[in-house]
């Protein structure tokens, strides 16, 4: 097998589709050639329309610094109290340029510049329900207001120290539990600005058919945004096409998805913050100790929609080996992906840093002893990224418990996503589909051996 260039495949967008900002005279229009899974809007205006609706809100509400929710409390106490914290969060937002199109909103108004605000936007966003705007979809509030502090210096380095995720950690617990509650419910509705109305299910067709839902119901039977977002197919959709044992060769997508990208003669280790992201398998696995039986391995890297399915399922046969959570960071950005990248900053981060999370966000990775030799030890790595990022495995997945190709083995609860299968050195597999390819749930994506043919 062929070593193939970590980035070869990945569609270029044309000129007919990509989105402009005239930010005015005095800057270069930036230009967003594309938004992978559409976790935010390709035209950055929107999202700059999107933080001037929520500091309206705070405005409007009268929000104050001193009426935060206690996680949100202790965070801004925490970096108030650390000179390192204060720096970083001062800089970050200092550090984004006071020029076109970073500096104001579409009132003209002044973004977010000191932590007081941002932390008073943190409180806002995760106890409101959002809703839906025609082309105006923010799915990650927060990452949105954050998009481009991460690519400043201070931003770097900031979001990847420990504290500052064990804050934004406990501060998403309190996110979930609202999510988890009838008040999220909100705008789970036909009208015009709720996610049943005509212009989500634009976005949406067959939800009805597709899903396990009941329409006649108010918020179509789902008791939480939640329960909305981790929503299971209707019985008899997406059934496993290339069952074992006949079907043992043919591997199966794990996640309703996108190829993002395949990489052969995977290293130990690399220097995955670099351009062009290469893989780093030690980095990846937390210094697993299988990690070595994969050094000179393959790679596939597949990413999620914010439209369609979060559950993730097994792609083989075989017996679960371990489980292990890696708790990472949730605003990382690749170096090579921010301010100091000629051609500006990433408008969508971390939509140009698929390859770097892998390393450094929070994922939970499955071990798979196959059923079929040829395939032996395989992984399985979710990845989250930015809001709650949570991977949650199913409690039944545990050693010993044998799973079948298209079992369940867990889900990703809001926050952008994307998952990794890992493949041992020697192992003859070939990938059926290029990069940017939309795979349905438990359909082939790879064959084993000599069975290409059948799948």
């Amino acid at each position: 097998m062929s070593n193939q260039s970590y980035r070869a495949g990945i569609p270029d967008v044309p000129e007919s589709s990509r989105h402009t900002i005239d930010c005015g005279k005095d800057c270069k229009p930036l230009i967003v050639e594309h938004r992978i899974n559409d976790w935010l809007p390709r035209d950055h205006l929107i999202i700059e329309r999107h933080i001037a609706y929520v500091l309206e809100k705070i405005r409007s509400e009268n929000y104050s610094a001193h009426e935060l929710i206690p996680s949100v409390a202790k965070f801004k106490e925490a970096v108030e109290n650390n000179a390192i914290l204060r720096m970083g969060f001062t800089e970050m937002l200092d550090q984004v340029p006071t020029k076109p199109p970073y500096d104001l909103d579409p009132n003209k108004k002044p973004q977010i510049r000191d932590y007081d605000t941002l932390f008073t936007a943190f409180n806002y966003i995760i106890s409101h329900a959002f809703p839906y705007h025609r082309g105006q979809v923010i799915s990650v509030p927060i990452n949105a207001i954050l998009d481009w502090p991460m690519g400043t210096e201070a931003g770097l380095s900031t979001f990847l120290l420990p504290e500052v995720n064990q804050h934004f950690k406990a501060m998403f617990d309190d996110w979930a539990k609202f999510l988890q509650s009838p008040a999220s419910l909100t705008y789970l509705t036909s009208e015009e600005n709720g996610w049943f109305g005509p212009a989500a299910l634009e976005k949406m067709p067959s939800f009805v058919e597709l899903y396990d839902c009941d329409s006649s119901a108010p918020h179509y039977g789902f008791k939480s945004w939640d329960a909305f977002f981790t929503r299971q197919f209707r019985e008899g959709i997406r059934p496993v096409k290339f069952p074992d044992p006949e079907y043992k060769d043919v591997i199966t997508s794990a996640c309703e998805s996108s190829v993002y990208n395949t990489a052969f003669d995977v290293k130990e280790r690399d220097n995955f913050w670099i351009k062009g992201q290469p893989y780093s398998l030690r980095d990846m696995l937390n210094n697993d100790p299988f990690t070595s039986q994969f050094v000179g391995g393959t790679i596939y890297q597949a990413f999620l929609s914010v439209w369609k399915y979060h559950r993730w399922v097994s792609p083989v046969s075989g017996t679960i080996v371990r489980v292990e959570k890696i708790q990472g960071a949730y605003y990382a950005e690749s170096p090579t992906a921010g301010f100091r990248r000629p051609g500006g900053p990433d408008p969508n981060a971390p939509n140009d840093s698929q390859m770097y999370v892998t390393t450094t966000s929070t994922r939970s990775i499955i071990w798979i002893e196959c059923d079929n030799p040829e395939i032996g030890l395989m992984g399985f790595m979710a990845v989250g990224m930015v809001e709650i990022s949570t991977c949650d495995v199913d409690p039944a997945i545990v050693p010993g418990y044998k799973v079948s190709k298209g079992k369940e083995l867990g889900t990703f609860r809001f926050g952008g996503s994307t998952y990794c299968m890992f493949f041992r050195k020697g192992v003859d597999v070939h990938f059926l589909h290029k990069n940017g390819t939309e795979v349905e749930l438990n359909s082939s994506i790879a064959t084993v051996g000599k069975g290409g043919s059948r799948a």
